[in-house]
């Protein structure tokens, strides 16, 4: 593979540690995160969407060539027109390969995606009780973090952030944002 540079530019912290994760087993070779993959967090999607054409106009003089991935969450936004200005924003400092993943509604219904590992992060949690509520089939619907913290009360987004994803089946999960940030990972990055 010839030499590259992945800029990965994400909302907050958790989004990081969930990535220093599951990347890992994600990178085709010659791609290694924290020497020529960088995880950026920001401090919230204002500081985000402020800061990716700054960023954009400094990684276009790096000396290698580099390709951007933006991973940005949801929440209340259309999921169209949010992609549509976060494109915009990356083309405004001119071309550069890239990629856009949006979390449904937001980080945390991945996890609800693949609840084995929440399980393993918190054994008194029982999946079997409610993998099959309707309202779990399609984590991506719904307000995650508010249901984690109803059925795990001492939840916790940072400590999940770090420990929920060493235990994911990345190829196993029901949230389909996620699947299509696997998927859009591999193609974009092996290409």
């Amino acid at each position: 593979m010839k030499s590259i540079r992945v800029e990965i530019l994400v909302e907050e912290s958790s989004m990081k540690h969930f990535l220093d994760n599951i990347l890992p087993s994600l990178l085709p070779q010659g791609i290694i995160l924290n020497q020529n993959c960088f995880i950026r967090p920001h401090e919230g999607k204002q500081h985000l969407q402020k800061e990716i054409p700054k960023k954009v106009r400094a990684f276009k003089h790096s000396t290698v060539p580099v390709k951007v991935i933006v991973i940005h969450d949801q929440d209340s936004s259309d999921c169209i027109l949010l992609k549509a200005e976060l494109k915009q924003l990356l083309d405004r400092a001119g071309p550069i390969p890239s990629l856009i993943r949006i979390a449904c509604r937001e980080l945390e219904a991945w996890y609800l995606g693949d609840m084995d590992a929440i399980q393993r992060v918190y054994p008194r949690f029982n999946p079997v009780q409610y993998r099959n509520w309707a309202k779990f089939r399609d984590p991506d619907h719904l307000t995650a973090s508010e249901e984690l913290r109803k059925l795990i009360p001492e939840f916790q987004k940072g400590f999940a952030s770090r420990e929920i994803p060493k235990h994911m089946n990345i190829l196993g999960n029901r949230s389909r944002s996620f699947n299509h940030l696997i998927t859009g990972l591999q193609t974009f990055l092996n290409n």
